[in-house]
C-alpha cells in the first residue's frame, strides 16, 4: 500500500510532474561553414617547408572538411617574411616557398587574406627542452609491443606536446603490407593543469608494433596560451565520455575572428631508435 510518507510515492509523483513538464524544443543551429574558417599550423624550429594548412568546418564529427583554396598567406619576423603557396596537389595546404627554421625568443606573425578578408595571429617560440624517451613493454604473449609511457601528463612551468612516429613498414614479414597499417602517428600532452576529465578520460586503444619498428619522439614546446587552447581542445573531444565531462565551450585561439584553431611557434627536440627484443 502506498502513503504520502512512502518514498516510492514521492519519487513516483515527482516522475510524473516532471514528465508533464516535457516539451520537445528544436534549436536551430548556426551553419560555420561559409562563415568560419580552421586554421592549422604551427612553425617550427626544423630547416623544413613550414606548413599552414586551411579548412571549413565541418558539422558531424565524420564528414571530410572541405579546404580552403586561394588564399594568401605571409609569415614574418622583424626580419623576414615568407612567403606561402597553396600544393597544387593537397588542396587547403600552403607551404613556405623556401626552407627555413624559426628561432627561439622570436615572434612570428601570420596574415591570411581569404576572399579580401583578413586573419592575423603572432606566435612567440619558447625554448625546448631534453626529454626522457618513451617506454614500451611485450604485449602479453605475443611479439608485439605497447606503449606504456611517454611523458607526465602534468607541468606546471613546461607545457609541450610530444609526436611519436611508428614505422614498421620495412620489418621482416610487414614490407608487402598496406602502408597504412604499417604506421602509425600518436600525440600525447604534458600540460599546466591536471584536470578530473583527463585523469577519468576515456581509455584510448592501443597501438602494437613489433620488433624492428623505427620509433621517432619529437618533443614540442608550448605556450602557456597553447597549452590552454590544447587543454580545452581535449575536453571537448578525447576527455568526453566519461563520468567527468566538462562542459562545452568555445575554444580559445590567438587568431582574428571568425576563425577557429590555433597558430603556433614550437621548437623540437628529436629522437629515433628502433625497437628492440624486451623482456616484460
Amino acid at each position: 500500500m502506498l502513503t504520502r510518507s512512502n518514498p516510492f510515492y514521492l519519487i513516483l509523483l515527482t516522475s510524473l510532474v516532471f514528465a508533464a513538464c516535457e516539451k520537445q524544443t528544436d534549436w536551430p543551429l548556426q551553419d560555420l561553414s561559409e562563415e568560419y574558417i580552421v586554421v592549422d599550423g604551427n612553425i617550427t624550429n626544423e630547416a623544413k617547408i613550414q606548413e599552414i594548412r586551411l579548412l571549413k568546418p565541418v558539422s558531424n564529427p565524420n564528414d571530410l572538411p572541405e579546404a580552403v583554396s586561394g588564399a594568401d598567406v605571409l609569415i614574418s619576423t622583424e626580419e623576414n617574411v615568407y612567403s606561402f603557396k597553396e600544393d597544387p596537389t593537397r588542396k587547403g595546404y600552403y607551404q613556405s616557398e623556401e626552407i627555413f627554421a624559426g628561432k627561439v625568443g622570436r615572434i612570428y606573425s601570420l596574415i591570411i587574406n581569404q576572399n579580401n578578408r583578413i586573419i592575423s595571429a603572432k606566435a612567440n617560440m619558447v625554448q625546448t627542452t631534453d626529454f626522457v624517451f618513451m617506454r614500451y613493454i611485450r604485449q602479453g604473449n605475443t611479439k608485439l609491443f605497447r606503449i606504456i609511457w611517454v611523458a607526465n601528463p602534468y607541468n606546471a612551468k613546461r607545457p609541450a606536446m610530444y609526436e611519436i612516429l611508428l614505422d614498421w613498414s620495412t620489418v621482416p614479414g610487414y614490407e608487402n603490407a598496406d602502408p597504412n597499417e604499417t604506421k602509425a602517428r600518436l600525440l600525447y600532452y604534458t600540460l599546466p593543469t591536471l584536470d578530473v576529465s583527463q585523469i577519468f578520460a576515456p581509455a584510448m586503444e592501443a597501438v602494437l608494433f613489433p620488433p624492428g619498428t623505427i620509433i621517432t619522439e619529437k618533443r614540442y614546446s608550448l605556450t602557456m596560451e597553447h597549452a590552454e587552447y590544447i587543454r580545452a581542445l581535449l575536453s571537448e573531444t578525447n576527455w568526453q565520455g566519461s563520468l567527468f565531462n566538462s562542459a562545452s565551450a568555445n575554444l580559445p585561439t590567438n587568431l582574428s575572428s571568425p576563425v577557429i584553431g590555433y597558430f603556433g611557434a614550437c621548437a623540437v627536440t628529436t629522437k629515433t631508435e628502433v625497437a628492440r627484443n624486451i623482456s616484460r
